[in-house]
């Protein structure tokens, strides 16, 4: 739904990163873009410039109102052109495989936004290394958002036409809610039954976490990352062979790199967050740009490990479950959880999250998993500016993995709390995640189901 306001209020989602970014070094998503074709430093420019008209959320500042806070949607070119100055920068004499150019990258990723005077997006072009380092402030867009983003950018770098987007109702509810509204109070009841069923389904499960340590605060965030052995042509087949999705497959092996790495005395279940984008659940003019995706929680149980067919099964029903709640809104009463909390102000909402950080009792999942599948269709617009490579990297308060593939290669990018994680075991994850992928195929498994296709998870 578009509207033809100047000013814009903030979903659930978007106030809680607004609430969070006083909190912790940064709310960001940080985009790695390496470009198989040399740009010149005037075309990037000129380019990401072209990306702020098209795109009215990337040019907005934060407003407070009496009550709450909104944006507002900057028109003025002289000022869009002195925020957009100091957004783009250009860096230099750093070696995408030297380790300053991993610091760089780290240094970036927990840089703060000042967004009552700046843009909520930053660019650093490396031009020697043909990379674009993006940092997009999680209150602007999701990954689905910044996909299309970086989609019109490539787009407008082998010269065809993109479209600018309307500025759009940040409202969640068409995701959410069935029509007509007026049965909304019988939806939320009935949501609250099914979340009530699960909680005590799940009650005693003992949730592995593998911080190393705990703090009371929010602190910066470090990344590692790692290209795949195992590539697209070899991992299809081998999902395939299961009788399950790719999607299943990763999540699979996912869970028993923990189980391996963690004893019994961690706990019995690996809790996954899945994020889930909403707009294709909207009845009509599902919106492009912002903050509309969410959450659910797969569980895989140790007693699995002696059949990974048995954990994809579980896995492959949960999936199918949360999916169909989706399609039907029953996910109502937790959203509406989350919206209450926005009533009480950002102060008090900070107060409340720090406090629950220091008591240990903001849930945090084992690991939360992000998928957003082939890219390969950012090279299709042109043969003048091509892709080599996206890294996608989300700060959260615990382990946040994300997974992108172009030309049949998977790059996996990891990141953690720097405070709560050693970088030395967080690299060794990412390479048994990597060996488990391979040897999970050819254990020993039942006489496999017909292949489940299920909907990719979002960024």
């Amino acid at each position: 739904m578009q509207t033809d306001s100047k000013y814009l209020r903030l979903n659930k989602s978007e106030f809680l990163y607004l609430v969070v970014e006083d909190l912790a070094p940064s709310v960001s998503q940080m985009i790695t873009l390496r470009l198989a074709t040399v740009d010149s430093e005037a075309e990037i420019r000129s380019a990401f410039r072209h990306i702020m008209d098209l795109y009215p959320k990337l040019r907005t500042i934060v407003e407070p109102t009496l009550f709450s806070q909104r944006l507002k949607v900057i028109s003025d070119e002289i000022h869009i052109n002195a925020l957009f100055d100091d957004a783009f920068k250009i860096k230099r004499d750093l070696p995408f495989d030297s380790q300053a150019f991993k610091d760089y990258q780290n240094e970036f990723l927990n840089e703060s936004f000042t967004l009552q005077q700046a843009l909520p997006i930053k660019i650093r072009f490396l031009p020697e290394e043909s990379i674009l380092l993006i940092s997009v402030h999680h209150m602007t867009c999701d990954g689905v958002g910044w996909i299309n983003m970086v989609s019109s950018l490539m787009a407008h770098l082998n010269g065809k036409e993109t479209v600018a987007q309307p500025l759009e109702d940040p409202s969640m509810v068409p995701g959410v809610f069935q029509k007509p509204y007026i049965t909304a109070p019988l939806q939320v009841f009935k949501s609250w039954k099914l979340l009530s069923v699960e909680n005590k389904k799940t009650a005693q499960d003992k949730i592995i976490s593998p911080a190393e340590t705990t703090t009371d605060f929010i602190g910066s965030v470090s990344m590692k990352h790692r290209y795949l052995q195992n590539e697209l042509a070899d991992l299809k087949p081998k999902a395939k062979s299961m009788g399950y999705s790719l999607n299943i497959y990763f999540l699979t092996a996912l869970a028993r790199s923990f189980f391996e790495r963690y004893g019994e005395e961690h706990g019995d279940t690996v809790s996954i967050r899945l994020s889930y984008d909403l707009r294709p659940y909207f009845d009509k003019d599902a919106p492009v740009f912002g903050n509309y995706v969410t959450t659910s929680i797969l569980r895989a149980y140790r007693k699995d490990m002696a059949s990974p067919q048995h954990m994809m099964e579980n896995l492959q029903s949960q999936l199918t479950n949360a999916i169909d709640r989706l399609k039907h809104k029953e996910l109502s009463f937790p959203w509406l959880l989350d919206k209450s909390f926005t009533l009480i102000g950002k102060k008090l909402y900070s107060r409340g999250i720090l406090a629950g950080k220091r008591k240990g009792t903001i849930p945090v999942p084992t690991i939360h998993f992000s998928t957003v599948g082939s890219l390969d269709f950012l090279n299709k617009a042109g043969e003048k500016a091509q892709v080599k490579d996206v890294i996608a990297t989300v700060p959260t308060f615990g382990m946040f993995m994300t997974l992108c593939n172009i030309d049949g290669v998977f790059n996996v990018n990891l990141s953690y709390p720097s405070a709560e994680f050693s970088d030395d075991k967080m690299e060794s994850f990412i390479e048994a995640f990597d060996l488990e992928l391979g040897s999970l195929a050819s254990m020993e498994s039942e006489a496999a189901p017909a292949v489940r296709e299920q909907e990719a998870t979002s960024v």
